[in-house]
C-alpha cells in the first residue's frame, strides 16, 4: 500500500501529538502532512495554507534554497540527514530530515525541528564549568605566584622615584619620574586585572555599567594599539540605553576581547562595527568585522577554553572566559553567521532592574 498523499484523521492527530515541529513533503516538494507544531511561532502558518502546496510558496526564499537540496539528496539516496541551525533570532534548531519509504522508493520526507538552544546551553555549561574548574586553580596559582614580583616591581618603581629627586639633572630626573609613573600604572592594572581573574565567578546583582561609556572607554584603550592601525572603528551606540545588569570592568573585556580578535584576523586593515540597541529587557551589542570570517568547520570549538584559530597570537582564553564572564550575569554571547566576508559576534545583556 503506498503512503498517503494527505495525512488526516488519526494520522494528522498522531502528528499533532509528536511535541516537535513537523511537516512532509512528496517527491515533487509539495506539502502532505503540517502539524500544530509548524502552526505555532513567528514562522507558523495555518494547516489548511500550507497542505497540497508547493514547499516553494510556504517557505522564505532563503528557508527554500537552503532546504531543497538536502530534500533531494534524502529523496535520491534514502538515507537522513542531521543538522543543527541558529535561526535569526539566536535560537538552536535541530533538523532532521527522515525518508518514508513505499517499498524500496522512497515516497515522501519527514521533515522535524527541535528547538535545542536550552539544552545545547547546559551541555555547554557543564563542559566549560569543569574545563573553567580547572583555569581557576591555574589562575588561582598564577595570581599567587605573579604577586611576588609585581610586588617587587612596585618597590623598584618606588625606588626609581626616589632616585630620580636625587638626579643633578632636571631633565633626567623628570624621565625618571614619568617612566617610574608608567611602571607603577601598569603594575596597578597587573594587580587588578588578577583580581577580575579570581573574581570573575562571583556577581554582584547591584553592579550597573553604561554600555555606551563602557564600549567607548575599551576603544579608547585600544585606539593606540598597533593592530587598531589600519582598522576603521564605527560606533553606533544610541542615547537612552538602560544600563546593563553587569560589571563595566568586565563588559569592558569582553569588548576588548572581541575587538583584539577582530583586529587580528583583519591583519590592521579593515573596518570594526560596534553597534549596540535595546529591545525591552534585553541588549545587545553586536561587533562585526570586515576580516575571512570564522570558517564554519571550527564555529563549534571557538568558545572552547585553549583553543585559537590563530597560534602564536592568543591562548586561545579571551572568548571562554568573555562568554563565562556575560554568563555569569545572565546574558549570553553568540557566534552569529553573517553572509559575505567578515565574522559578527552578539552580546546579550540584560537590562538593570530598578
Amino acid at each position: 500500500m503506498g503512503a498517503p498523499d494527505s495525512f488526516s484523521g488519526l494520522g494528522a492527530a498522531v502528528l499533532d501529538a509528536i511535541p516537535l515541529s513537523l511537516y512532509v513533503v512528496d517527491r515533487e516538494l509539495r506539502v502532505v502532512a503540517w502539524n500544530r507544531g509548524r502552526e505555532q511561532g513567528p514562522l507558523g502558518r495555518p494547516r489548511e495554507k500550507a497542505i497540497g502546496r508547493p514547499l516553494k510558496a510556504i517557505l522564505a526564499p532563503r528557508g527554500f534554497r537552503a532546504a531543497r537540496p538536502v530534500l533531494e539528496e534524502v529523496l535520491r539516496t534514502g538515507r537522513p540527514h542531521e543538522s543543527t541551525l541558529e535561526s535569526r533570532r539566536g535560537r538552536l534548531v535541530h533538523v532532521r530530515r527522515l525518508p518514508v519509504f513505499d517499498g524500496a522508493r522512497v515516497s515522501h520526507v519527514l521533515c522535524t525541528f527541535e528547538d535545542v538552544t536550552e539544552r545545547r546551553a547546559l551541555e555547554m555549561r557543564l563542559i566549560a564549568s569543569d574545563r573553567l574548574a580547572f583555569l581557576g586553580q591555574q589562575v588561582a596559582g598564577v595570581v599567587h605566584e605573579i604577586s611576588n614580583p609585581l610586588a617587587a616591581i612596585s618597590g623598584c618603581a618606588e625606588t626609581l622615584a626616589a632616585i630620580a629627586s636625587r638626579a643633578p639633572d632636571e631633565a633626567d630626573r623628570r624621565d625618571a619620574r614619568e617612566f617610574g609613573e608608567m611602571v607603577w600604572k601598569e603594575v596597578t592594572r597587573c594587580e587588578r586585572l588578577l583580581k577580575s581573574l579570581l573574581g570573575a565567578a562571583r556577581h554582584h546583582p547591584s553592579a550597573v555599567a553604561d554600555v555606551a561609556a563602557t564600549v567607548s572607554a575599551a576603544l579608547k584603550l585600544l585606539e593606540r594599539h598597533p593592530a587598531f592601525t589600519g582598522v576603521e572603528v564605527v560606533a553606533r551606540l544610541p542615547r537612552g540605553l538602560p544600563p546593563a545588569s553587569i560589571e563595566p570592568d568586565f563588559l569592558q573585556q569582553v569588548v576588548v576581547a572581541l575587538s583584539m580578535n577582530a583586529a587580528r584576523a583583519m591583519q590592521g586593515a579593515g573596518k570594526l562595527t560596534l553597534r549596540a540597541a535595546a529591545a525591552g529587557n534585553d541588549i545587545t551589542l553586536d561587533v562585526l568585522d570586515t576580516g575571512p570570517g570564522v570558517p564554519e568547520p571550527v564555529r563549534d570549538r571557538i568558545f572552547e577554553p585553549f583553543f585559537t584559530t590563530s597560534p602564536g597570537e592568543g591562548t586561545g582564553l579571551g572568548l571562554p572566559i568573555a562568554r563565562s564572564l556575560v554568563r555569569g550575569r545572565g546574558g549570553e554571547l553568540l557566534h552569529r553567521p553573517r553572509r559575505g566576508k567578515g565574522a559578527w559576534f552578539r552580546v546579550l545583556l540584560k537590562a538593570h532592574a530598578a
